[in-house]
């Protein structure tokens, strides 16, 4: 029998990725037509496997903070009774690990006052199911995400606050399945579970986790006072470009605090992957790596290189290389013959760019023609030895740097 599922707010960065895996897995998805402040349509719900409440009003809790005014209070309660009335066996609220009656942020405080009322929704007939998530990272760059992503790629220097506070990203994925696993077949006990990875990761260090993804680069972190992040906050609301960023978002950020996760993530058989290494995926880190093995190739093939298939095996070769992390210098993958000047002087396994420039040579070798090489002439071995010794130099003061 088919699996009915009703999710609200399915357009927004968790939602949607949610619908897809739930009608990948056969389900039934109704994208419910309904907004905070609306009496939920009770008919629609008749039938359901589970609600799935991701909707949320950052507006309202701009505007009403935790007070009566602020609709996704009284909006989830709202949709909680219209479930239970319509005989749904689950409801699935979607909290955070920011829920705390002393939040910093309305954010947090407002998740937690939901939690504490829909647990006195619970009745025999409908069970209430509360997923407490942490940050989220994957997928399209959208939502906090998406913002961190492009601010770290915006500057080597970032000024920021809160850089030891400890965070648990957890992959779209894998709050998805958490999600889906609450709703369809959830453990036998318990009415909130934590969707967080079981290792922390400073802010300071998640920024930089971020920048070497999209870019392969350094970033310099600046630590500033909360009132200072704050005036910055609303400078981004009146200037007319560049991204905007709300105090709700960083006083969030200011107030983190790990929860235990492993025996929830456990129990819902989800294993965290290592963010670093799942961000090697992302459509901005492979293109940077194309553009890499693309400009490697022609370095060591001492001719511009088209393959396909070639370029695909140096991908695949250098991503799992801790070494792919630190991006190549941007002149260089225009002009690849740049690579002469920061190539090491003796080569080694064990210096990062020297490691990818093996890769790249015995892919090289397999090319067409590759084995045709002609005979170079004298006035090109010299040349060759006059670039060496203008290289050196260069060679000598800038390998260190990729290794």
């Amino acid at each position: 029998m088919t699996q009915r599922l009703v999710v609200t707010g399915a357009s927004g960065y968790i939602g949607a990725r949610l619908v897809e895996l739930a009608q990948a897995r056969g389900c039934d998805v109704l994208r419910l037509p309904w907004r905070l402040g609306e009496v939920p349509p009770e008919a629609l719900l008749t039938g359901a496997t589970a609600v799935i409440h991701l909707g949320h009003s950052w507006a309202s809790d701009a505007e009403a903070g935790t007070g009566p005014g602020n609709i996704n209070l009284q909006g989830a309660v709202d949709l909680a009774g219209a479930a239970d009335r319509a005989d749904v066996a689950r409801f699935v609220f979607a909290s955070t690990t920011s829920a705390r009656a002393e939040a910093l942020n309305a954010y947090g405080r407002i998740k937690y006052a939901i939690e504490d009322r829909l647990r006195a929704l619970q009745t025999s007939t409908m069970r209430v199911l509360c997923a407490r998530i942490a940050l989220v990272y994957g997928g399209p760059e959208q939502s906090l995400f998406g913002l961190l992503s492009r601010v770290t790629a915006l500057t080597p220097v970032l000024p920021m606050i809160g850089l030891n506070r400890e965070l648990q990203p957890i992959h779209l994925d894998e709050v998805c399945e958490g999600l889906l696993r609450l709703a369809l077949d959830p453990p036998a006990t318990g009415d909130t579970f934590v969707l967080g990875s079981p290792y922390t990761v400073t802010f300071g260090e998640w920024l930089r986790i971020l920048r070497r993804a999209r870019t392969g680069r350094r970033l310099l972190l600046v630590p500033i006072p909360m009132q200072a992040a704050l005036w910055a906050c609303d400078a981004t609301q009146i200037l007319p470009f560049g991204p905007t960023v709300s105090r709700e978002r960083v006083l969030g950020l200011a107030g983190a605090a790990p929860m235990d996760s492993a025996a929830d993530l456990a129990a819902l058989g989800i294993v965290a992957r290592d963010p670093e290494q799942a961000l090697s995926s992302t459509p901005a880190a492979r293109q940077r790596l194309v553009a890499e093995a693309t400009a490697m190739l022609c370095y060591v093939a001492g001719r511009r290189v088209d393959t396909p298939d070639a370029i695909e095996r140096l991908v695949q070769a250098i991503a799992d290389d801790p070494a792919s992390r630190r991006a190549l210098p941007a002149l260089t993958l225009r002009w690849p013959a740049l690579l002469r000047f920061i190539e090491p002087v003796r080569p080694s396994m064990r210096h990062g760019l020297s490691r990818r420039l093996h890769l790249a040579a015995m892919v090289a070798e397999s090319l067409p023609g590759s084995s045709q090489t002609p005979r170079p002439s004298v006035v090109a071995v010299a040349m060759q030895v006059v670039l060496e010794a203008l290289a050196l130099p260069f060679r000598l003061m800038f390998s260190r740097f990729t290794a």
